[in-house]
């Protein structure tokens, strides 16, 4: 309670200094030149380990490749990249945008954004670059994971997808083919029962983990959602009872395992050849190659009701209280161009978001094909409560999974917290 309490707190003094700060004329270094004319003064962005610690040097030269460059254009402009853990992001962020001290850039996904832009602490990109911006290189998926009420806040850096691979093995043993993997949920059934019944794991179910890995995707397809665009929550529809109906099979059914409850990591046991298939991403196959495991084919995400799958989309933005936010804008314009984001998306195995960079992966078939699917995914929750609910629906999972509640008293229940942290706003 004393943490909920200090948090509201940092957010409340965060929204006074952007009352202020809009309200006094800016006249710090590099505020007084217009959009268009010549930009001076100093620029920190924050910047997450979006690596492991072998690839460190080489992120740090994709961004220093991005100052220099930018730099050829804005040469009075100092730009100091500072890299910040992902654990706590967000009270950090917030913390440090409250004392004055936080950066002029930083790195949002979409889930964060609906409660950083109805607190104020973010400036639209729209009102810095105006006519500046292109919005036609970007496709209309991306430009909606960066838009809150009807304002562009940020430019996407990265696209994820959320898809499958299957053991080539195992798929062989229950007399399946590589030319066919499943693209129905029907067809996945059908090939992990019989993967079950030898013996295997049907696949992963990471349940102390992010719902974005877990149920979303799943009650996307089973046509649900957790909160629809009039602001209902809808988590326990009946296509939402459908999706927990069908976790809490898996569960009882031993087709995935008993430590699903609360697990951070199945992904071994799809190394160890214990597990038929597993969730995979565009890091999921680096990791495949880097540990030499060629026992595996690439799928779709599964269609039920619909095709859809999890893929959040990574942006910069402009907090409110930036003393230099024309120049911030601008950078992340470039940071955010086709070059930029084939080198930053080429070294972590994301997927540009803007068309023009969309041939970086012609000589990589599977990541190709993962671009391909960028056009089934969902960011996730856009919405302010996105982060808060996070807990509380994954607590209801956890019940289901443990025998303490029906997946429709989960679902139920899951429905009142959701409302119950709207109703606080």
């Amino acid at each position: 309670m004393r943490g909920k309490k200090f948090f509201a707190l940092i957010i409340a003094m965060v929204v006074m200094l952007v009352v202020s700060a809009c309200s006094k004329d800016s006249a710090t270094t590099g505020s007084k030149d217009s959009k268009a004319g010549k930009k001076s003064g100093e620029l920190t962005v924050w910047v997450h380990p979006y690596v492991g610690k072998d690839l460190k040097d080489k992120q740090t030269a994709v961004f220093k490749q991005m100052a220099d460059s930018f730099n050829k254009e804005y040469p009075d402009v100092k730009v100091k990249f500072e890299e910040i853990p992902w654990a706590n992001r967000e009270q950090k962020i917030l913390t440090a945008l409250a004392a004055g001290q936080g950066p002029d850039v930083f790195y949002l996904i979409p889930d964060m954004m609906g409660q950083f832009a109805e607190k104020g602490v973010l400036t639209p990109i729209t009102e810095l670059l105006g006519d500046d911006l292109d919005k036609e290189d970007f496709p209309e998926s991306s430009l909606e994971a960066v838009t809150y009420k009807e304002d562009l806040f940020g430019l996407p850096i990265l696209h994820e997808v959320r898809a499958n691979v299957y053991n080539t093995k195992i798929l062989e043993e229950i007399g399946g083919s590589k030319d066919a993997v499943p693209t129905t949920w029907e067809e996945f059934d059908a090939l992990a029962k019989k993967a079950v019944e030898k013996g295997y794991y049907a696949r992963g179910f990471e349940g102390g983990n992010t719902l974005n890995a877990t149920l979303y995707p799943i009650l996307w397809q089973a046509g649900g959602d957790i909160i629809d665009e009039k602001g209902k929550v809808v988590i326990n529809s009946p296509e939402g009872v459908k999706a927990f109906e069908r976790i809490n099979d898996w569960y009882t059914k031993g087709w995935i395992p008993k430590d699903s409850i609360n697990t951070l990591d199945h992904f071994d046991q799809f190394l160890e050849g214990k597990s038929f298939s597993s969730g995979a991403t565009g890091l999921t196959l680096s990791t495949l190659k880097e540990r030499d495991f060629k026992d595996y084919i690439l799928g779709p995400p599964l269609k039920g009701e619909e095709q859809l799958t999890f893929g959040t989309t990574g942006m910069f933005v402009v907090p409110s209280n930036s003393d230099n936010k024309e120049a911030a804008a601008q950078l992340i314009k470039h940071m955010t161009n086709s070059e930029n984001s084939k080198a930053f998306n080429e070294l972590t195995k994301y997927i540009p978001p803007r068309k023009s960079a969309a041939t970086l992966y012609d000589n990589d078939p599977e990541m190709k094909q993962m671009t391909e699917w960028v056009k089934y995914t969902k960011p996730g929750v856009i919405h302010p409560v996105a982060r808060d609910i996070l807990p509380k629906v994954q607590a209801e999972l956890q019940a289901m999974l443990e025998g303490a509640k029906s997946p429709k008293e989960a679902a139920d229940a899951a429905a009142e917290a959701i409302q119950a942290e709207i109703d606080k706003q």
